[in-house]
Order: structure tokens, then C-alpha cells, then sequence
């Protein structure tokens, strides 16, 4: 993605010195393209979460359309990751072509690729130290507790004799509102309530990012 600093277009859209359309050097497809891992690693989660709940006997094996959903769902957060990506480079790319010198009159092309560069992999570098904790944030709680919920939800009965149950992480980082949760028992049909918003489950995909970001809690079921 760095490669976009040696773009032709770039020195052009720097030297008009406006905050120009610079998505367009940040195309989403490739973005994309970079967090198919990431995706991969949800698929095979998601899946082990059918087989454990399974195996616990609460759960049963899910229908093709419904593991779809579940990854569509999923899949849409890290479209919103990449996008939010997109607009950070596109911003410090902004920033480069509109910066000043100390006395407030206009910088050289070649000073402002040299800010451009460090801006942008300034993004990066900040998405490389986090990429650990979003695997395990985005990737591993989200897709862990939606297969299984899934394979609950897909049983003859729908679950109806089961309940599902909210366990918390206990240490500091814990939100307020999830550690209130704690232990909360509820039908597999029916939300838990976070500030009022029905979630189905911790990391909820559907659920707006504020409740669920960094939300590292996890489902029980009981009969």
C-alpha cells in the first residue's frame, strides 16, 4: 500500500496544495485484498465454535445461508476498518499538501512528499502495533460467540429450553456496563440490553461499535 507514494498522480495532487480526492490513491479493493487473512481467520473460528458447541451438546451444525450471514455480518466490520484506514491515509495525505512553512507560506514538492511519507506510514506503523489486538478483538470474540450462538439458534427448538450467559473478562478494561452484565442469564431468543441497545451476543456485529469495541467478553449456555 506504501507503493501509492511513488504514484505519477501524487506530486500533482500535492502541488495543487488542496485537500484533493485522495481516496482515489487508497482504493478500498486493496485494502480489502490485505485483510483477507483476517476474514479467513473469522471463517475458521466461527466454525470452531459450531463444533465446540456441539460437542458441549447444546448446539447443532448450521445451514449454509446462515453461516453466510454470519460472515456478511463480520465481514462488514472490516470493511469499516479499511475504510476508516482509507481515510487516515487520505488525511495525512491532505495535510502534506496543504502544510505551510514556519513563516505560513507554501513548502516545496519535494518537502511535501517528504511529509506525505512520514504521515502515511506513520498510519501504518499504527495499524502494524495494533494488528495483534484487532485479530483477536475483531477476528476471535465476535466470530467465537456468534457460531455458538448460530448453532443454538439452529436447533429444532430453537434453543427454547436453553439460556445463554454473559461472562466477562475480569480486569480493568472491562466496560461498566458489560461488567454489570456479568452472569446475566436470558433465553437464547431473547437480547441481552447494553445502555438500552439489544445485543445478542458479546461482540455483537450488528451491535454499534461504541458497546462492542475492544469487548473481549464471552457466551455460556446453560439448560
Amino acid at each position: 500500500m506504501l507503493d501509492l507514494l511513488d504514484s505519477d498522480t501524487l506530486p500533482a495532487l500535492l502541488s495543487a496544495g488542496l485537500v484533493s480526492n485522495f481516496e482515489s490513491l487508497v482504493p478500498l479493493a486493496e485494502l480489502t485484498l490485505s485483510t483477507q487473512p483476517l476474514v479467513d481467520n473469522m471463517q475458521k473460528v466461527y466454525t470452531q465454535a459450531i463444533k465446540d458447541s456441539i460437542a458441549e451438546g447444546y448446539g447443532v451444525e448450521v445451514s449454509e445461508d446462515v453461516a453466510t450471514a454470519a460472515m456478511s455480518e463480520h465481514l462488514s466490520k472490516v470493511n469499516s476498518f479499511n475504510k476508516t484506514t482509507q481515510n487516515e491515509v487520505a488525511n495525512a495525505l491532505g495535510a502534506a499538501a496543504v502544510a505551510k512553512d514556519e513563516d505560513g507560506g507554501d513548502i516545496d514538492i519535494a518537502m511535501k512528499l517528504l511529509l506525505a511519507a512520514t504521515l502515511v506510514k506513520a498510519v501504518f506503523k499504527k495499524l502494524r502495533n495494533s494488528r495483534k489486538s484487532l485479530i483477536v478483538d475483531a477476528a476471535v470474540y465476535g466470530p467465537y460467540n456468534q457460531g455458538l450462538y448460530d448453532s443454538v439458534e439452529s436447533r429444532p427448538d430453537r434453543g427454547v429450553s436453553i439460556n445463554k450467559r454473559w461472562i466477562f473478562i475480569k480486569d480493568e478494561k472491562v466496560r461498566m456496563s458489560h461488567r454489570q452484565l456479568h452472569g446475566d442469564s436470558v433465553p437464547v431468543g431473547s437480547p441481552f440490553f447494553v445502555q438500552g441497545v439489544p445485543i445478542r451476543f458479546p461482540k455483537d456485529p450488528l451491535a454499534p461499535a461504541s458497546l462492542t469495541i475492544n469487548c473481549r467478553c464471552v457466551l455460556k449456555f446453560t439448560r
